[in-house]
């Protein structure tokens, strides 16, 4: 991987744990986080592709399948553990009220 890739790699990776982060400690709400992530890790991977000479439309493609995919993952994992967290939370306080 050259330079530039690395750099855009890195952001990818910012992106990805932000994005986490975000859903799980309710930052922002998960609609604007979840669209928010896609763009920006689907531009990351294109930019990540470009900087490693890749025509275009490769490029393009990389960033919307890999970019995609992965914040898609990233996405499931984080509402799928903060579902849980909620769902703790309503049985703890339901618990606690009988």
């Amino acid at each position: 991987m050259q330079g530039g890739a690395w750099l855009f790699f890195l952001l990818f990776a910012v992106v990805m744990v932000g994005t986490y982060l975000s859903i799980r400690r309710e930052w922002v709400a998960p609609n604007v986080t979840a669209g928010v992530s896609v763009v920006l890790s689907i531009v990351m991977m294109i930019l990540m592709s470009l900087a490693q000479n890749n025509p275009l439309y490769q490029a393009v493609i990389v960033g919307i399948l890999v970019g995609g995919l992965f914040s898609g993952a990233t996405l499931a994992v984080a509402w799928y553990f903060h579902g849980n967290e909620l769902r703790t939370r309503q049985v703890s306080s339901e618990q606690s009220e009988s």
